[in-house]
């Protein structure tokens, strides 16, 4: 009983600690990446494993690392292919995803510029426009004025016109009412005597 604890016990211990040893590592990007049975170059080789793969650290010993890989496989493999840093495999597809995000995004962006562009083209267009009818409108405006300027001064001079007209005709109605009674005053002073004289005779 006493043993069978101690051999539990033992047990404990390796599951524990390799455990606690147990974290992601990557194979380096070396062509041919070898495994083996063992932790040595005196130990078989037991496969091959495809630079990049995601690999679960177990253990190390001396030059040697004991692995885990993506098929269930434990080996050992040296300690200098292994690496931290995840290969081109594992971020192809990250940075594959961000491209394809940044694309996107891009995409949006080129689309609402486009859009903003073309409405101000729009806008600029409509604005030319409306300053083009202003433009005609304040030419035709210009022309009328010029012409109510023309018909001012012609009526202006009509109007002198007729008033030294009216004044003319009212001399000449003055002049001539003058000339009658003038011409009455010399004439009656002559009448009336006469009559006078004849009445005196009779």
């Amino acid at each position: 009983m006493k043993k069978y604890l101690t051999t539990l016990f033992g047990c404990l211990l390796i599951s524990l600690s390799t455990a606690s040893l147990a974290q992601t590592q990557y194979v380096t990007e070396n062509l041919n990446t070898y495994l083996r049975k063992g932790p040595g170059d005196q130990f078989k080789i037991s496969g091959t494993i495809q630079a990049g793969d995601k690999v679960t650290l177990l253990d190390r010993k001396d030059r040697y690392a004991l692995i885990r890989d993506s098929k269930n496989r434990e080996a050992w493999i040296l300690n200098s292919e292994l690496t931290s840093t995840p290969s081109s495999k594992e971020l192809t597809p990250q940075l594959q995803q961000k491209v394809d995000e940044l694309t996107l995004k891009l995409n949006k962006i080129d689309s609402d510029w486009q859009q903003r562009t073309a409405e101000m083209q729009r806008r600029t267009e409509q604005a030319n426009q409306q300053s083009n009818i202003l433009l005609d409108q304040n030419a035709q405006l210009k022309r009328e004025l010029d012409i109510l300027k023309s018909k001012n001064r012609d009526l202006e001079a009509m109007q002198d016109a007729q008033s030294r007209e009216i004044m003319i005709q009212y001399f000449i109605y003055g002049g001539s009412v003058l000339g009658v009674g003038l011409l009455l005053g010399l004439i009656i002073p002559i009448l009336l005597p006469r009559r006078k004289r004849n009445n005196g005779w009779s």
